[in-house]
């Protein structure tokens, strides 16, 4: 037989938890009309997930990354400012995570966004009470990819071991099947054109709400 299912999960943050797509668009739609106006397509239509400075990198193009650190210097001091503006949970998180609390579920977050956006949505929801640990991109002296702060939380908290992961991209999946975690998809999540074709998906979600379901 195999190793049962631990009673915890890993969650994404954006596109899984929250939905920030209106405030991360509107800086990189911002920042690119005054750096690289002809780019401004790209950031209209970038994918929101990947580490910020791979993502300002696409943006800007091959002719325009001498701006690169200008680009992540802005993002970071616009969406600092607005973190919580325009950025809300998904529908059903608020009541889910308090049921999974209450059923002594072990919870952590492993996310591309930067530690002080992410800690200052968590608090303003006050959620951090539910999450053992909190692996932001930047919160380590260094820049980590997904597949780092999973490990990191994994090393730290034996209850983690073979346990969920829920996301919306094709990178969270990447990252949990290379971790042997099962992988949850947020459907809902911004992760929707991309090719899954490779991804071992345990199972989908269509609402936040249907993990109560899935984990008990």
């Amino acid at each position: 037989m195999g190793e049962s299912l631990s009673k915890a999960i890993i969650f994404d943050f954006d596109g899984t938890l929250v939905d920030s797509e209106i405030t991360i668009y509107k800086c990189f739609q911002t920042i690119t009309n005054y750096l690289a106006p002809e780019r401004i397509d790209y950031a209209k239509n970038i994918l929101i997930g990947p580490p910020l400075r791979d993502t300002a990198s696409e943006i800007l193009g091959p002719n325009h990354q001498g701006q690169l650190n200008k680009f992540v210097k802005l993002f970071i001091e616009m969406h600092d400012e607005h973190a919580i503006k325009n950025t809300q949970p998904y529908l059903g998180v608020i009541d889910t995570l308090k049921i999974l609390g209450s059923k002594g579920i072990s919870m952590a977050v492993a996310t591309n966004k930067r530690y002080v956006p992410t800690i200052k949505l968590i608090n303003h929801y006050n959620w951090q009470d539910y999450f053992i640990s909190i692996e932001c991109s930047d919160d380590k002296n260094s820049i980590r990819n997904k597949d780092e702060m999973i490990r990191d939380i994994l090393s730290k908290n034996e209850q983690f071991k073979n346990c969920y992961f829920v996301g919306d991209t094709v990178n969270d999946g990447l990252n949990a099947n290379i971790n042997q975690l099962k992988f949850i998809r947020a459907h809902y999540g911004y992760g929707r054109n991309q090719n899954w074709s490779m991804i071992k998906i345990e199972q989908s979600i269509e609402i936040f709400s249907d993990l109560a379901k899935i984990i008990n």
